[in-house]
């Protein structure tokens, strides 16, 4: 179980339903909405800059044979984006326009201080190149395991991993930075 503070809960779950009405330039709380996503934005910021907060410790364990290394995946159930509301493929499916809403706040704004202070630091500040490498390359990380593990079963996720990459690269790393930008061309072992 990933424990999250109740205040954070409530803010997530506000957030969620602001990408929606974000998602819609016509919306008529579209205002409201702007205005509520920087308030959780700024809340996150001044809760991570007391620099007091840490995960709490869960005694889940994978099962498995009793000599299985631990890998990242075990420590962490969710990440950042899909706790901020953002899905792919066809269990979860989201319009691409709220896909992008949520991708433009996890660049411009303030994250939640959820699970360790190492992953939150790798996130690092908004608009910021270190940011958009972050998301950068956990969608092109998410497609290429993807293209390993099964392409065909999961070609609707890969496929708007792939629009979504599109979409960052030209809405922000073309205008503003030069690193170099993750590819998902399939796997050759």
């Amino acid at each position: 179980m990933n424990f999250i503070q109740p205040s954070l809960g409530r803010d997530l779950a506000r957030l969620q339903n602001v990408f929606k009405k974000l998602a819609l330039p016509d919306h008529p709380l579209r205002d409201q909405a702007i205005r509520l996503r920087d308030e959780i934005s700024m809340s996150w910021r001044r809760l991570a800059e007391q620099d007091e907060w840490f995960a709490w410790p869960s005694t889940a364990a994978s099962r498995g044979p009793t000599n299985e290394k631990l890998t990242g995946s075990d420590w962490r159930s969710q990440g950042m984006l899909s706790l901020l509301g953002y899905h792919v493929g066809k269990t979860q499916p989201i319009h691409p326009s709220i896909r992008e809403s949520i991708l433009e706040y996890a660049f411009e704004h303030h994250l939640p201080p959820i699970g360790d202070v190492a992953y939150f630091d790798e996130w690092g500040e908004p608009r910021s190149a270190r940011r958009l490498q972050k998301l950068a390359n956990t969608l092109a990380s998410l497609a290429r395991n993807a293209k390993r593990r099964d392409p065909l079963a999961l070609s609707r996720a890969i496929d708007e991993w792939e629009q979504d990459l599109t979409f960052l690269y030209e809405q922000y790393y073309v205008r503003l930075f030069h690193f170099g930008w993750p590819a998902t061309e399939p796997y050759d072992a």
